[in-house]
């Protein structure tokens, strides 16, 4: 029992240093969203009854977001009928309060 304790022991303290890393820095100053700024994305669907259209992006770095595919309100509802999934584009988001919000989404070229 005093074995088992002791290794149980050395093990905690190896690992002491991996658990105390960080893997974001909060202290580091975060990107800085730039208005207009436009991202690579890939429609995946298109919701006009809510308002939103869901993405697969790459980095959003003025918002310190990892690539992903999530839904995004729109700002103006008539952009939607240009989309389509599988659609390759260019958008620009801005903060409105917990959302981001597409306020333009074109055509990648």
């Amino acid at each position: 029992m005093k074995q088992l304790l002791a290794v149980v022991l050395v093990a905690l303290a190896a690992a002491s240093p991996a658990f105390a890393q960080v893997t974001h820095n909060h202290s580091a100053p975060a990107a800085k969203a730039v208005p207009g700024t436009l991202y690579d994305g890939e429609v995946k669907r298109v919701s006009k009854d809510t308002k939103r259209v869901t993405l697969a992006h790459g980095p959003l770095t003025g918002f310190d977001m990892p690539a992903m595919t999530m839904a995004f309100p729109v700002k103006n509802a008539g952009e939607l009928d240009k989309l389509k999934p599988g659609d390759k584009v260019r958008f620009a988001l801005e903060k409105s309060g917990e959302d981001l919000v597409v306020t333009r989404i074109e055509p990648a070229r």
